[in-house]
């Protein structure tokens, strides 16, 4: 099987939802699948550890204006966490996802909910979302909370 990960890592997030993707990944991979990882391009990303663990990775761009500038924002201000509006995050992951066609789709993003997992489901088989704050909705198969 082919399963991509979205995930972010920053000096302002923090690593735990890479490191546990990580986790999740080595196993996979230790068992014959193929992972991916998307991750924006924030300070602090971890793509050369996920590139270290023989994962693919996939950077997306930072965003070049101040307009969602995250500096200074509050910790609980998640939508500020992803650099960029969802729609946009949402528009690079499946041009990413779409050549791949992974099988499954794990999402571990405190700023993505059921509107970015809509948008992405016509681009894998399925959408697992690691959500520990049950804060939103989501659109998936399966949720781990």
């Amino acid at each position: 099987m082919r399963i991509a990960f979205r995930a972010d890592a920053s000096v302002q997030i923090g690593t735990g939802h890479v490191m546990r993707c990580l986790t999740l990944a080595d196993e996979l991979t230790r068992q014959g699948h193929e992972c991916q990882f998307i991750c924006r391009e924030h300070e602090g990303h971890l793509g050369d550890l996920i590139a270290s663990n023989g994962h693919g990775l996939t950077l997306l761009s930072p965003r070049v204006d101040n307009e969602l500038d995250t500096k200074g924002a509050s910790s609980d201000n998640y939508a500020l966490w992803l650099g960029v509006p969802w729609q946009e995050d949402a528009r690079q992951t499946f041009d990413v996802l779409t050549p791949w066609k992974p099988d499954w789709l794990v999402v571990d993003h405190y700023a993505l909910d059921a509107e970015w997992d809509s948008a992405l489901a016509n681009a894998v088989g399925s959408i697992m979302v690691i959500d520990d704050l049950a804060n939103r909705v989501h659109e998936c198969a399966l949720l781990l909370d």
